[in-house]
Order: structure tokens, then sequence, then C-alpha cells
């Protein structure tokens, strides 16, 4: 969808009565209210009543899902999860491929689903017929094991590509390699030599010690850590070609690119795109392959690992207090204004965050704020998190909203009139132009409208012109704008997306752990309502 769209429906602000997640299933196993002040729930016998009816499907305790029995799983990457045991009702979420989750033993109907709808944990019902299963032998299960780390801000392995690459559909052999890649053996013989240099990685999003909230907790290392290349491209450590590319390939195609059974390649990835990847192995010619999330393969040649930004917000429940600055630009430096004459202090490391007093001055035609510590800092060099003059209206109580500057770059989460977590952000490249025409983030209040655990966004929505599968915690909150995270760059505290919220994949993470409603066990995506709950309210504004 495209970022500049926009949905003409006003946000709902005042606070709806929403379902726990942990009681919606309850709810839903809970019999229709009957008329009458002598009414009993379906299923109870009155003595004084006549013969009682037969109980219908949806009240047999079999249906109902307990966390240790049996279970269904997505055998495309999107299985729905309805509100309804009804393919016109709405959607509550999702599972990915290869995914799966608790279900009653029995299913509750078999309206327009052959397999019949089963209910699942926490709310919702999943159809066993295309999209799902309750065989958990079937190829995709057995093939596609390995979820997404939750713990970790880029919950899979990333890759770029490149160098124009191939998606393969089954493992080629040298000959096909030859066929389908130009000029392949020059490239080898680059790589060959080039390997060490091409393949080095940085300190990443994941090396950053986190808490259970996601706050960073401690440094990074000075160094990234030694990973083997069966790590970086998302192996378990054998580089044995898996039983289900042996032979030929031996499970159904995922990917939305349908090609026929016997087919070598499905197509070629742009350069610059970006992958996440669940498994790599040895090919013919002892060349390695990885898996995408859909099942096909790219040569780990043509991909350079992608490893997130170490950057991120503050807990501002550990002693930090607004204002507060996120330094943006690389040499920046602190000021000595004693003098009345801008005297350089020291550096201003890339990344840091700085606290300040609230002061500001005007000196040789810049603009500087002070730090706590007495030096002064231009305000040109940082994104500046400060608190509303007035907070909006629904800053009361606990009641959780995030607050988003455009021209402070920043993002605030707060709960009541309490700033919990404070970062620099990337808002849309045209600043406060209009939505409609231009490159700009929508402003007003919105709530989150749907999560995603990973999911693949148009290039109008990111602000890249390649295609990016797999963005992690990405939340819509108004038509195609999102906050999400953005491994593509790290240019925080600067307008640079299309108008969606850029935040680094430890920032991402933390805001979408903290916003509601929260994404169940074992689903890859939830949608706010009644049964899952209300969303977080998001208030943009200049």
């Amino acid at each position: 969808m495209h970022a500049r769209q926009r949905s003409s429906a006003l946000p709902a602000v005042f606070p709806r009565a929403a379902l726990p997640v942990g009681l919606a299933i309850a709810a839903l196993s809970l019999p229709a209210c009957q008329d009458g002040e002598n009414a009993l729930p379906e299923g109870i016998i009155s003595l004084s009543s006549g013969a009682a009816q037969p109980r219908s499907p949806a009240d047999d305790p079999a249906t109902i899902p307990r966390v240790d029995g049996p279970r269904i799983g997505a055998v495309e990457m999107v299985a729905p999860i309805y509100e309804k045991a009804d393919r016109r009702s709405t959607k509550l979420g999702y599972l990915r491929a290869g995914g799966t989750i608790p279900r009653g033993e029995k299913p509750v109907a078999f309206d327009d689903c052959q397999g019949g709808y089963y209910r699942v944990l926490p709310a919702g019902f999943v159809c066993a017929e295309g999209d799902a299963t309750t065989d958990m032998k079937h190829p995709i299960l057995r093939a596609l094991t390995r979820r997404p780390d939750l713990s970790k801000p880029m919950p899979y392995p990333y890759a770029f590509v490149r160098a124009i690459a191939p998606n393969y559909y089954r493992m080629p052999s040298e000959k096909e390699q030859l066929r389908y890649e130009m000029s392949l053996e020059r490239h080898l013989r680059s790589y060959r030599k080039l390997k060490k240099k091409w393949d080095a990685i940085k300190v990443g999003s994941n090396d950053v010690p986190l808490d259970e909230q996601g706050n960073a907790i401690g440094e990074p290392p000075e160094e990234p850590p030694e990973l083997s290349d069966s790590e970086l491209y998302g192996g378990n450590g054998s580089d044995e070609i898996p039983w289900f590319f042996k032979g030929g390939r031996q499970i159904p195609n995922i990917s939305s690119f349908k090609v026929p059974g016997y087919a070598v390649i499905t197509n070629r990835i742009a350069r610059k795109a970006g992958l996440a990847l669940i498994d790599t192995f040895m090919g013919d010619g002892e060349r390695r392959f990885a898996m995408t999330t859909d099942a096909r393969l790219v040569p780990t040649s043509k991909l350079k690992p992608a490893r997130g930004s170490t950057f991120h917000g503050v807990d501002m429940t550990k002693g930090w207090e607004l204002p507060l600055a996120f330094v943006h630009r690389q040499g920046a430096k602190r000021y000595d204004l004693s003098r009345l004459a801008l005297d350089e202090a020291g550096d201003l490391p890339w990344h840091t965050a700085v606290q300040l007093t609230g002061r500001s001055k005007r000196l040789g035609g810049a603009r500087l704020v002070e730090a706590k510590d007495g030096t002064w800092v231009r305000d040109a060099d940082v994104a500046i998190a400060v608190k509303p003059s007035e907070l909006p209206w629904f800053a009361k109580g606990d009641v959780k909203w995030i607050d988003i500057s455009i021209y402070n770059q920043t993002l605030i989460l707060y709960e009541g009139r309490k700033p919990v977590y404070a970062t620099a952000a990337a808002t849309g490249r045209d600043g406060l132009g209009d939505p409609k025409k231009t490159f700009s983030t929508v402003r007003g209040t919105f709530r989150i409208r749907d999560k995603h655990v990973t999911t693949t966004m148009d290039s109008h929505e990111v602000g890249n012109q390649f295609e990016l599968r797999d963005v992690p915690w990405v939340q819509y909150f108004e038509a195609g704008y999102a906050i999400h995270a953005s491994p593509w760059h790290d240019d925080y505290g600067k307008p640079r997306s299309h108008g969606c919220i850029n935040l680094s994949p430890i920032d991402a993470r933390r805001v979408f752990l903290w916003t509601d409603p929260p994404v169940p066990e074992g689903w890859h995506g939830v949608s706010a309502g009644e049964a899952t709950g209300e969303g977080t309210l998001v208030h943009i504004h200049p």
C-alpha cells in the first residue's frame, strides 16, 4: 500500500471497553444470552423447564483448546485467524508458514471449510483447509521449523543482495547455475579472493544487551562476535542439503511468485534488496545457498550480512528527564561559551544521548542548547526530545500513547503524563508537507491498527526503491503509514522516509513490545479489535 494513501475514517480516541486477549477465548466459548428473567446459559438444564435442547458442536468441551493440546499449523505464508468460524468474519491475526498454535480437539463447524474450523489460543478460529492443517507431518511444517527469535531486535539473520541474484526454486546443479547467472565464473573467482572482506560484519543490534522490556542495559562490544558462515546465513550448523531439497523440491511453493513444479528458478532479486534467512547449506560446486522465509534459495556469494544499527533510545524511568538530545551528526562537538565564543570542549560521539537543562542561546548565527555538564551543543547536531507545552487531553491515568514530533524527529512513549521511553526517529523526508502530495508523515491522532513481527513492505512505504522482505516490528496506524524497524539505514534523527516512522531495530522492538494489542504467542501478526484489545494511541504533530 502506498504511504501517501490515507483513510478518511477518524480514529477513535475515546478508549473503548475491550476484552483482554486472555479472556477472549472464554468469551468466544460462551453461548449467546437469552431473553427473559429465567434465562439460563445454553447447556444448563432447568428442572422447571421443558426438555433440554440438543447441544451444538460449539458447546462441546472437546472444541476448547488447551496449551498442551493438539495443534494447527500454517502451510501458506499467511493462515488467517478469524473472529468467528466464518471466512467472512473479522480477521484477528495470522500465522506464518511453519508456525503452529494449540487448537481444540474437534472442529466447531464445517461451513465453507471442508477441514473444519478449530478454536485456537488465545482467541479465534482457524480453517484447516488450504492455508492451515492439523497434520503435523505436513511437509511445510516439517521443513520450516525456524521461527523468528522475538528476543532479538533482528528476529532473523538478514542480508542484503550485493549483486543481482537468482531466487532458485530448487537446488541448482553447477550447469544450471552457469545457465541462470551471468558471468558466474568471474563472480566466483572474485568472491573466493575477496570473501573475507565481502562477508565482514560489524557490531549489530543483536549484540547490545537488553532487559526484558527491550531497554538497552549496557554498551555494545568493541568487536563483532565470531560467527560461522552457517550462523551468519541462518543455518543450524549442518551444511548438509535438507531432505526437502534432495532430489528436487519436496515441498509446495508458498511464495507469491508462481512457477511450475519442474522450475529451477522463480525470479531474480535486484541489488540492495533485503532478505530474512532461515537456513543455509552447501550445494553443487561447493557453493553455499541460503533459504528465505518463503522457502526459496539464494547463493550467499551474492549476499551481504546485515546486522542492524546499535543505536537506541533511553529508559526514562532510569534518571533521564526531558529535554534530552540524541546526536545524529558524526563529528559533532561540545562547546564552552564562557568567553562568548564557540570554543570546542570535546567530542560529542555519534548516536549518544545527552541530558539537557532546557536552556538555549544563540551565538554566531547558531542556536545552542545547554547540556547538564555545562557544555553547549549545536541544536543542528542533535534531535531534541521535549515535553509538549500542552499534553493532549487523553494523557491521563495510565493510558499508553506515543508522541511523535516531525520537527524534532523524536518518538516518546508515555503512560498518562509520564514519559517512559524516548528516542530519535526518521519520519517522512518532505517534513511538514502535504502527505497526499509529498513524502511527508501524516499528522493527527490515530490508533495502532495491526502489528506484524515481520512483513514485506512496499517500497513506497519504507522509502527505499528496492524490495525489502520481512521488515521487523511493523505497526500500521493509518492506511500505509507504519512505525517499523529500518535495518537498511542508520540515520535516525533526520527525515528520510516516504512517510513511515523509521526506528532502529532495538527501538522498534522496544515500542512493539510495549504497545497494544500484544501479539499472542505463536501468532505472526495481530489486528486490534474487541477480541484482541484496542490499539495504542499514536499522536503525531509538528
